[in-house]
């Protein structure tokens, strides 16, 4: 963990995530609340926010985006949780301001240097139901002020659009796992935030399809402590393994953690059988997949367990044990990572 711990020096000591909790007399509007995952104390809350998709952080700042077909005319929200200030942006497409029939998937993603927010919007088109195309579009937010919406490069394959673990932002580059009828999930593009550019090549996965023992929705992407790292769930081998992107020019991995299904989910503790586990583990006792949010200063990992109940657990390496430290239930699932002035917060819906 050696990169996770160097990206993570001089962050604050506090940790903390906010999931959305819909409404239940309105399915539209959600709750944000700001939750310490090293303590599980609300820190904070954001109630009755507009939302009809995805939840975003970035630097600071919270997203909201729309993201179900039909919903191109919703605007998208930027919020800033320590003021609960928001603002909206049109959704109004560079294309002559039409509204797009299609669904959409967006990222959001802060630029340091610059000071500036981007908003990445790509869509496929409309009338399919497995696209061959998809089109890109990007905001540009600096100094309070949000610029229009403009035209971006298409990727140069298909991107994973639909699940929101196959995508993250890590030190101004957008990444989304690819998808073909060639190699389903074998490359990483890239799209570059400050250059409004794709990577002309794509990044390769540390593990080719062939030996990963699992179906592509047991893998995801995540940023964490600033760092580009691929989470592989090998139900074969009983294990999570975790691999750190060390360098994105050469294209070179480090596996960080290979960490024991039994030590993070539940119902694999005493698994004693000597049979692999199926592809895709289908067991009612069982929970199948722990997406990690952040490492602490202590080197502990938290993630979050969506199923059965949404529970977000932190993972001691020392001791090879994990704890419960807040449940969220089961309506929620965790998206995206705040991080204050203070605390660092998961964002979710």
């Amino acid at each position: 963990m050696a990169q996770l711990a160097a990206a993570h020096a001089g962050r604050p000591r506090g940790a903390s995530s906010s999931p959305p909790v819909h409404d239940a007399a309105d399915i539209s509007r959600v709750d944000l609340r700001l939750v310490d995952v090293a303590s599980g104390a609300v820190v904070g809350r954001l109630d009755g926010q507009q939302t009809t998709g995805s939840v975003m952080a970035a630097g600071g700042l919270i997203c909201l985006a729309p993201t179900g077909r039909n919903k191109a005319a919703a605007p998208v929200r930027v919020i800033h949780p320590a003021t609960g200030a928001a603002t909206d942006i049109p959704a109004a497409t560079a294309a002559g301001g039409r509204e797009r029939a299609s669904p959409s998937t967006y990222v959001f993603g802060h630029l340091p240097t610059t000071r500036e927010y981007k908003v990445l919007r790509i869509s496929a088109a409309a009338g399919h139901a497995e696209p061959s195309t998809q089109s890109c579009e990007i905001l540009t937010l600096a100094g309070g002020r949000s610029h229009r919406w403009g035209p971006a490069p298409s990727p140069p394959v298909l991107v994973s659009s639909s699940v929101s673990r196959h995508k993250a932002v890590t030190q101004g580059f957008a990444h989304f796992l690819t998808t073909s009828h060639v190699a389903d999930y074998d490359g990483i593009a890239s799209f570059d935030l400050a250059k409004e550019e794709w990577r002309p090549s794509l990044l390769q996965g540390p593990i080719p399809s062939k030996d990963r023992h699992c179906c592509h929705s047991s893998l995801s992407l995540v940023e964490l402590n600033g760092c580009l790292v691929f989470v592989h769930h090998d139900y074969r081998s009983c294990c999570i393994d975790m691999w750190v992107l060390a360098d994105l020019e050469k294209g070179r991995w480090l596996r960080i953690q290979s960490l024991a299904l039994g030590s993070v989910l539940r119902g694999w503790e005493d698994d004693t059988s000597q049979q692999p586990a199926p592809l895709i583990p289908v067991h009612r006792r069982r929970e199948i997949f722990a997406q990690p949010l952040m490492v602490l200063d202590d080197g502990r990992i938290a993630f979050w367990v969506a199923v059965p109940n949404g529970v977000v657990r932190v993972y001691d390496p020392k001791t090879r044990k994990c704890k419960d430290v807040v449940g969220m239930g089961s309506s929620c699932s965790i998206v995206g990572l705040y991080r204050g002035s203070q605390l660092g917060c998961t964002c979710s819906r």
